[in-house]
């Protein structure tokens, strides 16, 4: 105590000079309405910036989370949608059922291997098995070829067994889009009848063929057109939609073949 109190002695000027300088600017800012607008607007000028500041770090540390709400968000549209055409469209509807889509994120991932594969955070649990597409909203990934209960191995384009059933966009010419291995972002879709027309630039899409993914869905664009050596096809290099080696999220296309349709495949090929 006796410390303190000689502490307030040697320094009694300077807090005399704190409270006379409070006691001035409360009667300046109190009693004068032009300085009190002036202060206020200042003060609101600042601590604005500041709650801007603190907002901007808040969200960036949020982002992740406000991206899963987008994601699952589009996934839940994405779904309606898959159930409108369905249910306008009597093949559709026949041939799959409406289970709708799975939003997921990309945990793992590699595009430099000749066998590369990616895991996503969803399973068995969420509705995930193998054989269902894996797309996202700029194009195809690839497929589903394992799940576990929480998670999932991706087969992407990017692997020497991927082939995906494709077709040049606005028109019947189909074919199988495989990865040749070495470059990332090119595919080559073969079988392809050689008197198609098919020209650098149009768009490669998936048929709809399977339950694997919806039609239409984004795969690429047609880079190079060529006769293949057996004459009868053409071989056309295709440069893929997705960066492959940068994703973050993704939807599983979780529509299934009608059981009917999948007895009757098995029987055709005994």
């Amino acid at each position: 105590m006796r410390s303190l109190l000689d502490f307030i002695v040697r320094h009694s000027y300077v807090f005399l000079f704190i409270l006379l300088e409070t006691l001035s600017l409360v009667l300046l800012f109190g009693f004068n309405d032009r300085q009190k607008v002036a202060f206020m607007t200042s003060a609101n000028s600042l601590s604005g910036s500041i709650f801007e500041l603190r907002s901007g770090v808040d969200g960036y540390f949020n982002l992740h989370h406000e991206n899963a709400i987008l994601v699952e968000e589009n996934a839940r549209l994405r779904s309606m949608l898959y159930e409108l055409t369905d249910s306008q469209t009597v093949d559709s509807a026949r041939n799959m059922s409406s289970d709708g889509v799975i939003a997921a994120r990309v945990v793992d991932n590699s595009v430099r291997k000749d066998d590369n594969y990616m895991t996503i955070d969803k399973g068995l649990l969420d509705g995930v098995e193998k054989g269902m597409g894996v797309y996202n909203s700029i194009g195809v990934i690839g497929v589903v070829m394992a799940s576990g209960q929480r998670y999932s191995l991706v087969m992407p384009i990017l692997n020497g067994n991927s082939s995906i059933s494709s077709k040049i966009k606005g028109t019947d010419n189909f074919g199988f889009l495989e990865w040749m291995g070495g470059d990332p972002y090119t595919a080559q879709l073969r079988d392809v009848p050689y008197h198609s027309a098919v020209e650098v630039g149009d768009t490669v899409v998936t048929t709809g063929f399977s339950s694997v993914f919806p039609e239409n869905i984004t795969i690429g664009t047609v880079s190079d057109v060529q006769r293949s050596s057996n004459g009868y096809t053409l071989k056309i290099m295709v440069n893929l939609a997705v960066d492959l080696s940068d994703l973050g999220w993704a939807y599983v296309h979780s529509k299934t073949v009608d059981p009917e349709i999948v007895e009757l495949q098995k029987k055709s090929t005994k």
